[in-house]
């Protein structure tokens, strides 16, 4: 990772996680919303394989570092400095996406 993206990655504080992801699972879907509390980025990473009723269950996330979840998924350096929407990961093009269908939930 370059400098540039761990200093934003440091700066952005904090995202909540799917469990769904681990070292060897990569992010498949991410969005920014809003922050929600003191010191969240508005990242949100998930594989982009979970259920809605495993969503539903805030026991599924955890609240991590963005440089954390930047060192074990570096595809997702390119999507720091974006604002509010969201991605999908395109496996013909090897990069994330604008998901076009999405929409931030009340």
């Amino acid at each position: 990772m370059n400098t540039f993206a761990q200093a934003l990655a440091t700066a952005l504080s904090y995202a909540v996680v799917s469990r769904d992801l681990d070292d060897s699972t990569a992010v498949g879907f991410a969005y920014r919303e809003a922050p929600a509390f003191e010191h969240d980025s508005g990242w949100r990473f998930f594989s982009g394989g979970e259920s809605d009723e495993f969503c539903d269950d805030a026991a599924n996330f955890d609240t991590l570092p963005v440089q954390e979840v930047v060192s074990a998924h570096p595809e997702i350096a390119a999507l720091l400095n974006e604002s509010e929407g969201a991605w999908e990961w395109c496996d013909h093009t090897q990069a994330f996406v604008a998901a076009a269908d999405w929409q931030p939930q009340d």
